[in-house]
């Protein structure tokens, strides 16, 4: 097997890793067949506005990130969730363990990257 072959496997798994890890966690934390109170669909719609209150925030968040790595982004969301676990307990799982696949996918990446450029 070619060292480009074993790089784009490994780029392939990571990649999966980084999708699949937190969509896992999102299903089985927020399935859809489960019917939630009133309650808590306001808290979700509520979390949905604010969110769309922050946009023009983005802009000054972009500016100072510049370019971050993806496991930042999970961190940041792990953080900010965190402050709001009595409204969000699931979502804290979710960024959890997208945190954590996506530093291992990363990991898993640059491997594959490192090994299809070798000759």
């Amino acid at each position: 097997m070619k060292n480009t072959t074993k790089g784009n496997i490994l780029k392939t798994i990571a990649i999966v890793i980084d999708v699949g890890a937190p969509l896992t966690a999102t299903l089985t934390q927020f399935p859809v067949w489960i019917d939630r109170s009133s309650e808590a669909t306001f808290s979700g719609i509520f979390l949905l506005f604010a969110f769309i209150s922050c946009l023009p925030f983005l802009k000054y968040i972009k500016a100072y990130f510049r370019s971050p790595a993806v496991w930042v982004v999970w961190l940041v969301l792990f953080v900010f969730l965190f402050a709001l676990s009595n409204i969000i307990n699931e979502m804290l799982i979710v960024c959890f363990v997208g945190l954590i696949a996506n530093c291992i996918g990363a990991i898993l990446y640059k491997i594959g990257k490192t090994i299809s450029m070798k000759p």
